[in-house]
Order: structure tokens, then sequence, then C-alpha cells
């Protein structure tokens, strides 16, 4: 693998992570309760840096 293919898989990770995390800012509360998450636990998983993913 390639230093561009690194490069493009981590930045195809960090869109894709930045997306769910602008969803689950989103979700109703019913929706996070499905997934057995809290408000709180949504919030810190949308605000984490993406290198702590």
């Amino acid at each position: 693998m390639h230093v561009t293919d690194t490069l493009r898989l981590w930045c195809e990770r960090w869109t894709e992570r930045r997306l769910f995390a602008r969803e689950l800012d989103t979700l109703p509360d019913e929706t996070l309760r499905d997934f057995g998450m809290t408000r709180e636990i949504a919030y810190q998983h949308s605000h984490r840096p993406f290198w702590r993913a």
C-alpha cells in the first residue's frame, strides 16, 4: 500500500466518522436508547477527535 492510498483511506474514514457524528447529534432519545446510548454518550462520541475513533 502506498502512502497516497493510506492518506486516501484516512480521509474517507474521517469523512464517514464526521457524517456519523452529525447524524448522532440529531437522533431522538428513543433511537439512542435503541442503540443503548444516552444523550451524554452520543455527545461524547460525536465530539471525540477523529484519531480517537
